[in-house]
């Protein structure tokens, strides 16, 4: 499902982009090695990157910063000072994951959220709760997150969880009142001087393309709901994208997601240190 990908506990996350332009039987796997890039740079501290920038994601266990990649991606309150300057101190881009749609018991802003803006929970992650994104009470806590990414250091922020318009959420949510949260919260973003990424539902992409610098989807190809983010494709923008499975299934995997052009890293479930990177393309 594109827009969620997280587990009902503190989410730590990893991110950085493979090339999947070719084939190879050498392929990244959990031992931190990587393969030579495609060319891709990391850009500047508030770009969006390129598409064949390496990544990996993390969201359980102590973060493995061993890999050789382009870009980095933590949750916001899992960082500390001395991971934020050993990623910069190595080249590395930041991204920090914020779930701006769904209320989270465990975050230390939780109790700041208006108890009348708390609806109902995820149907596949019932520790959390879809938020009112109309309430001015949500919109600041998310202002003082962002404002707390650009003061941690991060380079970028993803902004997942935007589709409770699409879901039972308790809440009488249209999709321009979501388009509308999701276009101030990259306004937001963007006048922190940090590039903003987008984890949404299907219907909200056509218009957050021009907006945002990236997206990001998880189980398109199982979903076979990969079109959806063609409009980042046709604007030159990075796909990053999330399947399920172990190095068996990377020729399959790194094949369709070269066709797309999206930036693939296969992962176990557990969303673990455990990667599975494509190979950069041949000369």
């Amino acid at each position: 499902m594109n827009g969620r990908y997280g587990l009902g506990c503190a989410l730590l996350l990893a991110l950085a982009l493979p090339a999947c332009d070719g084939l190879s039987a050498d392929l990244v796997t959990t031992n931190g090695s990587e393969l030579p890039d495609a060319g891709g740079t990391a850009g500047n501290a508030g770009s969006a990157g390129s598409v064949t920038e390496s990544w990996q994601i993390q969201l359980t266990g102590t973060p493995d910063m061993s890999f050789d990649v382009d870009r980095y991606e933590l949750d916001l309150f899992a960082l500390d000072e001395a991971t934020v300057t050993s990623l910069h101190d190595a080249g590395r881009k930041l991204n920090c994951y914020v779930s701006v749609g769904t209320a989270e018991p465990w975050r230390s802003d939780f109790d700041e959220l208006p108890e009348d803006a708390i609806g109902q929970p995820l149907a596949n992650y019932p520790d959390e709760r879809w938020l009112d994104v109309r309430a001015e009470g949500v919109r600041s806590v998310m202002n003082q997150r962002l404002m707390l990414a650009a003061a941690t250091g991060c380079d970028a922020v993803e902004l997942a969880n935007l589709s409770a318009h699409r879901a039972d959420s308790g809440f009488p949510l249209s999709y321009m009142q979501e388009l509308e949260y999701a276009t101030w919260l990259i306004e937001q973003a963007h006048g922190r001087g940090m590039a903003a990424g987008v984890s949404a539902s299907d219907d909200l992409l056509p218009a957050l393309a021009p907006l945002a610098d990236w997206g990001l989807t998880d189980e398109c190809l199982a979903s076979d709901s990969c079109l959806a983010f063609q409009p980042f494709s046709d604007l030159g923008k990075p796909v990053f994208m999330i399947e399920y499975g172990s190095e068996n299934d990377a020729p399959a995997l790194c094949a369709e997601a070269a066709q797309l052009g999206f930036s693939l890293v296969i992962k176990r479930r557990a969303l673990d240190a455990f990667r599975v990177g494509c190979p950069a393309s041949s000369p």
